[in-house]
This record gives C-alpha cells, sequence and structure tokens, in this order.
C-alpha cells in the first residue's frame, strides 16, 4: 500500500521499508541507523530480522533518500552494508520519532 502525505511548501512524505543485509548485527548498526535517521529527521523504527537488519523510516522523500545513502556509504566499520532493498510502506503519524525496536519485530 503506499500513501503520500502532502505538507506545506511541496514537502512530500514517503515511507520505506528498507531490509539491510551485510555484517549488522552485533556491530552498532541500529544505534547508528538510528542516529542518521535522527539526523535526516526521519521517524520509524530498525531491528535485527533474521539475519539482517529492517528499517522503517518515514519523512520528506529527499531526507529518505540522504538516509539511504548514509546507510551505505557512511556506517563505518566494522558494520558493512552488502545489500539494500527499498519498498514502499505505510506512512507513520507527526511526532513517532525513530526508534530501535526489539529484535525479530513483525513487520505487518
Amino acid at each position: 500500500m503506499s500513501e503520500t502525505h502532502v505538507h506545506g511548501a511541496g514537502a512530500e512524505e514517503r515511507a520505506e521499508r528498507i531490509r539491510v543485509a551485510g555484517r549488522v548485527q552485533g556491530v552498532g548498526f541500529r544505534a547508528s541507523a538510528q542516529q542518521l535517521a535522527i539526523a535526516c529527521g526521519l521517524r520509524g523504527w530498525v531491528a535485527n530480522v533474521g539475519r539482517g537488519v529492517v528499517i522503517h523510516a518515514c519523512g520528506p522523500g529527499d531526507r529518505l533518500d540522504a538516509f539511504v545513502r548514509a546507510l551505505r556509504d557512511d556506517i563505518g566499520p566494522p558494520a558493512r552494508v552488502d545489500a539494500l532493498e527499498r519498498e514502499t510502506a505505510e506512512v507513520l503519524p507527526p511526532g513517532t520519532g525513530f526508534r530501535i525496536a526489539p529484535t525479530d519485530t513483525p513487520l505487518a
């Protein structure tokens, strides 16, 4: 399901579920992803799921794109992103914040 909200001067909000594979568990990846998301002004969550990490991120499209670039380029060792899949997700309510969710959080 795709949802888009428009606020003010054309600031289009999007939400994505981002699946990240690589060396992303046990290396501080979730905390780093949370810091990047907050710095980008996004809301949502990050969780270990299976052998990877899933991120539900919501905010203005340009900030979401900047966040994904930062995940690829700015996550330092020992974390390493090998693959990243993006799909449309449900837009979260304003003021939700960005949190580290429990491991194996249900994705529905």
